[in-house]
């Protein structure tokens, strides 16, 4: 995540900020036409000279967006796996016979449900780390 925001009150290294929504004007580096979106922290921990409603650049780090990114590829995967290894003991649990659709079925449920939940949780304010003001505009 690369984007632009305004900082609205400093505490410390931790600021919180409204992010700018400008994908209208990629190439434009007037922020003044730009949209108002949610608010959201941040550190500074370069410990730029920012201020009050200073239009700062903020960025992810990328250890985060590589555990993220990790995240979100392997766990559908590896969730699908499972279904497939625990597709028989399903089939005897609930008095199923056990054919390759039930087997497919089990697999395609289990991306699903753990695809779903990196949607949820991607969408969600849970954050592992802050991101970072990398420049001050």
């Amino acid at each position: 995540m690369r984007d632009f925001a305004i900082v609205t009150k400093i505490e410390g290294q931790t600021i919180e900020a409204v992010s700018l929504i400008s994908n209208a004007c990629i190439n434009c580096e007037d922020s003044l036409c730009a949209k108002q979106g949610k608010t959201f922290m941040a550190i500074n921990k370069k410990n730029l000279p920012v201020q009050e409603n200073s239009v700062v650049r903020i960025e992810v780090s990328r250890i985060s967006r590589g555990i993220q990114g990790v995240f979100s590829l392997l766990f559908p995967i590896l969730s699908a796996v499972a279904g497939y290894i625990f597709a028989p003991e399903i089939s005897i649990k609930y008095g199923v016979e056990l054919t390759e659709n039930f087997m497919a079925l089990c697999v395609a449920a289990a991306f699903s449900v753990s695809s779903l939940l990196v949607l949820i949780i991607s969408r969600s304010s849970l954050h592992f780390s802050l991101p970072e003001i990398t420049q001050v505009l």
